[in-house]
């Protein structure tokens, strides 16, 4: 029996609203779970692996429930956000940026998925979650501009959180890459985060809009 059009549509606009919903909330749960972590010590990501030898030492014990929902919310949220990206396809502007914009989302909704498959230390870890960080953003910036002949205010809305998503890479890219200060990266990894969530929220609400009219 396969599902209506109509129906696949919307489940696609539930998976945009919820997914990155479930990853906030993952990330803000597990952190009540793990009483050690610090925002300007710690990476988001350190809330979904054990105490490592070579990270900086924890002030409190866990009881590592913590790692589950991380891991688990991270691969939820990452899912809902491919899923959006194909069932709502149908609700897509039919344009070249569009295709390309929807596209990186979709390859950052599944980076961000395997975030939870691969935690740290694990060598993929890394790759991952630079994907979901660069690719979503970029993504995000490319569906606003297609929307730019059709409704300019939200097209600009959804470029500008694209580019200040994109911008904080380099807050998170520096401690790596720059070593140009010791604090930890969580800080912006959630100031992203929170900014994708917020741009598939938009587009989703509006897909939402467009169906409740028909």
């Amino acid at each position: 029996m396969s599902i209506g059009k109509e129906t696949s549509r919307k489940l696609g606009i539930y998976a945009g609203l919820i997914g990155p919903a479930i990853g906030l909330l993952s990330v803000i749960i597990a952190i009540y779970f793990a009483p050690w972590f610090n925002w300007t010590e710690f990476a988001l990501s350190d809330l979904g692996v054990g105490e490592l030898p070579d990270r900086i030492a924890r002030s409190a014990p866990s009881n590592n429930l913590h790692i589950f929902i991380f891991n688990a919310g991270m691969m939820i949220a990452g899912i809902g956000l491919s899923i959006f990206v194909v069932l709502t396809r149908s609700l897509h502007i039919d344009s070249l940026i569009s295709k390309v914009g929807y596209s990186l989302i979709f390859i950052g909704g599944i980076n961000l998925a395997l975030v939870g498959v691969f935690p740290i230390p694990s060598a993929l870890h890394f790759p991952v979650a630079a994907i979901y960080f660069i690719a979503t953003p970029i993504g995000l910036a490319l569906v606003g501009g297609s929307y730019l002949s059709e409704n300019r205010n939200f097209g600009i809305l959804l470029i500008l959180l694209g580019i200040v998503a994109f911008l904080s890479i380099v807050e998170i890219v520096a401690p790596y890459l720059l070593n140009l200060y010791s604090e930890g990266i969580a800080i912006p990894e959630m100031v992203e985060a929170t900014i994708l969530s917020l741009g598939a929220w938009l587009i989703s609400y509006r897909f939402w809009s467009q169906e409740s009219k028909k």
